[in-house]
């Protein structure tokens, strides 16, 4: 396999930053290697034809949650330039790294890198790989559908959106730092602020609707997401079936909040959550109305006019391991 491979890296993501990129070090002793740095998103679909212009067919990214999410998606939409979705390649760039810990591929040199993009040139067969679907997320406000791993709503959203902002900082932003933060917000969730001067902890109304089930009404949160695990080794989903998109949802209030979340943390969850108002489904595509915060791989989507969101699961996408 002699076609060109793409280096994506994010400048800006946090191990980035602190450490350097590994793809721009290998990437002069990669023959054909096609090096994008991303300083500014919104050229991203420009950088990403520019790939598929080249004949790539597999994507290396290294940069956070966010960065893989904005790369994933451009793609999907160029899949007909590709002449078929790329296979990718994820490096632990960011804070959290959710999807590299479930699909990463565990290089710490560039000349590991170089070896290994060696190897797959040369018998691809031999180069293991996992293939995990994403969250395909449609709306008015997008563009095009956002392809992505995790998504929350309501109060989950602006405490995560808060925690960057307020707490992480441009700090540690790993996961025992947000596992840090998350039990700050729950000793005392009252003395946490929005920007609009309101609780982080409020109701916001949804209508989630699919073929097995609907909700309606006010919700504290909801979470959802097609991978087996979240970070800290977190299964806070416990609704039965094989569906790909697995959802927790929380009415308002959530009832002993303190209990709930150290259940969730010790793995003690199932249909008895329900005294909390806490309810976990499986399914393959479902429907919201709602024109709160959405914050999806820790990025915050454009709020669609009229609140309408579709949720559904992408094709599976092969990482290379």
């Amino acid at each position: 396999m002699n076609a060109p491979v793409g280096l994506v890296f994010n400048p800006r993501s946090h191990c980035v930053q602190r450490k350097g990129s590994l793809l721009e070090a290998a990437a002069a002793s990669i023959p054909g290697a096609q090096l994008v740095r991303l300083d500014d998103f919104s050229n991203l679909d420009a950088q990403m034809t520019v790939l598929a212009n080249a004949g790539v067919r597999s994507v290396f990214v290294e940069g956070g949650d966010g960065t893989l999410q904005a790369v994933l998606s451009a793609c999907f939409a160029l899949h007909a330039r590709f002449h078929g979705l790329p296979e990718f390649a994820v490096l632990p760039g960011g804070s959290t790294n959710l999807a590299y810990k479930v699909c990463g591929l565990r290089l710490h040199e560039p000349e590991q890198i170089v070896d290994f993009i060696a190897r797959f040139r040369h018998d691809g067969a031999s180069v293991a790989r996992v293939y995990q679907s994403g969250l395909r997320v449609e709306s008015a406000a997008l563009a095009k559908p956002a392809i992505g791993m995790l998504l929350s709503t309501g109060s989950l959203a602006r405490v995560m959106l808060y925690a960057q902002r307020e707490i992480l900082g441009e700090g540690d932003r790993g996961s025992r730092a947000v596992g840090e933060a998350a039990m700050r917000f729950v000793l005392s969730p009252e003395s946490h602020l929005d920007e609009d001067g309101l609780p982080l902890l409020r109701a916001s109304a949804m209508v989630a609707n699919c073929k097995v089930f609907r909700l309606q009404g006010e919700h504290t949160m909801s979470l959802m997401t097609t991978l087996p695990s979240l970070s800290l080794r977190l299964k806070p989903f416990w609704g039965d079936g094989n569906a790909p998109i697995a959802m927790t949802h929380a009415e308002w209030p959530i009832r002993g909040l303190r209990a709930a979340f150290l259940k969730v943390i010790a793995g003690w969850t199932g249909p008895q959550m329900v005294r909390h108002g806490l309810t976990s489904h499986r399914t393959d595509a479902l429907d919201l109305i709602y024109t709160g915060p959405v914050v999806l791989d820790g990025e915050l989507l454009p709020a669609p006019p009229d609140g309408r969101i579709t949720i559904s699961v992408s094709q599976p996408i092969s990482f290379l391991r």
